[in-house]
């Protein structure tokens, strides 16, 4: 996923919350938490596009109900939802950012497969999550390979 990709949505935000290095506050992450609703506005026109705006908008949604912005659950997910959802908690956790340092591909792992306070493996469908592992070596090589 292009970096492009990654911002649809938040090309709404002030730069100064994609850029904040500490903690964002409640009314800085509730802004956040519109960016799928501001992403499926953009795509949104052509027939075309409705895994793409499905992709959008669900993006944050969690297989346990834990996520935003309506706090869908289990199949009321969409499946190329949920899984754009696990690539990009893996992609997340991989990544820079300036409010945290990139994790290696154990770190990255072991924190979707095991949790780490914020992430937990009740956010993804236990069926993704053996393909997961099953291509766990894959997805390592294909990241690295960027």
């Amino acid at each position: 996923m292009s970096r492009e990709q990654r911002i649809l949505g938040k090309i709404y935000l002030p730069k100064e919350i994609l850029v904040k290095p500490g903690k964002l506050t409640n009314e800085e992450y509730e802004m956040v938490k519109k960016h799928p609703l501001w992403g499926v506005t953009l795509l949104s026109g052509n027939e075309k596009l409705e895994v793409a705006k499905n992709i959008a908008l669900y993006h944050h949604e969690r297989y346990d109900g834990s996520g935003y912005p309506f706090g869908l659950r289990e199949e009321a997910i969409p499946i190329e939802t949920q899984i754009v959802g696990l690539v990009d908690v893996y992609d997340a956790l991989r990544s820079e950012r300036p409010y945290k340092k990139a994790l290696s591909h154990e770190e990255a792992t072991m924190v979707i497969f095991h949790g780490d306070g914020r992430t937990n493996p009740s956010h993804f469908s236990p069926r993704l999550l053996k393909l997961f592992a099953e291509y766990e070596e894959e997805i390592r090589r294909i990241w690295e390979s960027e």
